[in-house]
């Protein structure tokens, strides 16, 4: 059955009957109660810690703890005793130089080094060793070098891409 769905219905009529009301009073009221509670708030908010603070009757605040600092604890059975060598400023021709440019737990972190190491075209090897608490550490090495000038080219270039590297002096026996 048809209907008629363009019948107005008793609230639409009501409507036109009285006077059309817009949302501009309910938006201009709204916007002045929010300008006064903005103004008011700040002065409710200081009001409210000042009554807290006075609800202690002069006992003391606690002071916060002090950091407990457990990094020099969590390195002492990783440390590496690296032996005393001659400091004599003798040459002794049977040593050669190298760089430790890293050292890594995982061997794959160590390869992926040392791949990097020879597109800069650096002589570059991987040696495995263990620590004194028996933990295995794979080392990145470049060289070696006859002397201490190929070694500092060989470092300036680590430098310029950013690579840290530390000076290993072994003797060839």
């Amino acid at each position: 059955m048809a209907q008629n769905y363009h019948k107005k219905s008793s609230s639409a009529t009501k409507r036109q009957n009285g006077q059309r009301s817009g949302g501009f009073p309910v938006f201009l009221s709204g916007f002045v109660l929010g300008i006064i509670a903005c103004q008011l708030l700040p002065y409710l908010l200081k009001a409210e810690n000042t009554k807290s603070g006075s609800d202690n009757h002069g006992t003391e605040v606690e002071a916060p703890a002090a950091p407990d600092f457990q990094f020099p604890n969590l390195l002492k059975g990783e440390e590496i005793n690296i032996p005393r060598t001659d400091n004599n400023p003798s040459k002794n021709t049977n040593a050669s130089y190298l760089l430790q440019v890293g050292s890594f737990k995982n061997k794959d972190d160590a390869e992926r080094l040392r791949i990097k190491l020879l597109l800069l075209n650096l002589p570059v090897f991987t040696e495995a060793f263990k620590t004194s608490s028996g933990s295995k550490l794979h080392r990145v090495l470049a060289g070696p070098f006859g002397n201490s000038k190929e070694s500092s080219m060989a470092r300036r270039k680590l430098m310029e891409n950013d690579l840290d590297s530390l000076l290993l002096k072994r003797n060839n026996n």
